[in-house]
């Protein structure tokens, strides 16, 4: 027997340990939280792209770009053949209207537009077609022209206002006229009732559709005149006009008052000046009850207020 006995060694618990694999109610158990998954990025390097497969998405690219080029070509080709080859675009009908009102026995306007049929709408020019229609119509003040599109084009017109009743007289002998504000004859053998009548004598007839002047301007310029000497004597006067007398020789209007006696007025001087000389005569002359043949108001010189006139 030995002196020495062998002392037993302490059991250690280690991972080996059976009783660490032993399941105890008794036994703590940390669970990790759960974190998000963080994606790894993955940086593809073109160093690392099979040559092969760069070539062909290049390739891929330049095919779609070819592909919409071509088609974009084929899109404006078929644009231009339409437009400017195809029959698709050519005018075949137009309407005219005047301010809301269809016209459709309108000779001159008519012959005009029938010119533009079997044209192409998109490369009609507005401008010289509304010239013409301008020229064959001085009356006309506002032409719009509206494309409607494949193949039909709509007129719209203006004319002037018509301002006064125009009574051409020749040897005694009368034909009516209306006058619009250009001084242009618009029609003849009518008259409107609330409009200034003007007398005008001539030689020879005067003709529809032309000035009453051989001028156009100096037509516009009397006849705008003529129209406010009478406005505004019966503005000032509260009398009414029953007609005007136009002298172009003696470049005068006689204005013939509802109370039959005659006012001569000078259509080269100032009218207000006239007219003012008149309203401040009235405290010396009565005209509202004086029996008068005529009031003269074209005299001036020094005393620039004196009133010419006659009793009856």
């Amino acid at each position: 027997m030995s002196l020495f006995k062998k002392k037993a060694g302490k059991k250690t618990f280690g991972d080996s340990s059976k009783i660490s694999q032993l399941s105890s109610p008794y036994r703590k158990t940390i669970i990790a939280p759960r974190g998000k998954k963080t994606k790894k990025n993955r940086k593809t390097s073109l160093a690392k792209i099979p040559p092969a497969r760069l070539k062909n998405t290049s390739q891929r690219s330049r095919g779609k770009t070819l592909l919409a080029t071509i088609l974009s070509i084929g899109i404006i080709a078929y644009g231009i053949y339409a437009v400017f080859f195809s029959d698709f675009f050519l005018i075949n009908n137009f309407i005219v209207e005047e301010e809301g009102t269809i016209i459709d026995n309108n000779k001159e306007i008519n012959t005009i537009l029938q010119k533009t049929i079997d044209k192409n709408i998109v490369l009609l020019s507005d401008k010289e077609l509304i010239d013409n229609i301008k020229t064959a119509h001085p009356e006309i003040e506002t032409v719009t022209v509206k494309k409607i599109f494949p193949s039909t084009i709509k007129i719209e017109y203006r004319k002037y206002p018509t301002v006064a009743n125009l009574v051409n007289i020749v040897e005694g002998v009368q034909k009516k006229f209306l006058v619009d504000s250009q001084g242009f004859l618009v029609e003849e053998n009518t008259e409107h009732p609330d409009l200034p009548h003007i007398y005008y004598e001539t030689g020879e007839f005067l003709e529809v559709r032309n000035s009453f002047l051989s001028d156009p301007r100096q037509s516009q310029q009397r006849l705008t005149q003529i129209v406010n000497a009478i406005k505004l004597f019966e503005e000032k006067f509260a009398m009414k006009i029953l007609y005007a007398a136009y002298k172009k020789q003696e470049r005068e209007v006689h204005l013939q008052t509802e109370k039959y006696f005659t006012v001569m007025i000078d259509l080269e001087k100032d009218l207000n000046r006239q007219i003012e000389k008149l309203k401040k005569a009235l405290p010396k002359l009565d005209i509202y009850n004086e029996p008068l043949v005529y009031i003269d108001l074209r005299i001036s010189g020094t005393n620039t207020e004196k009133v010419i006139y006659k009793r009856k």
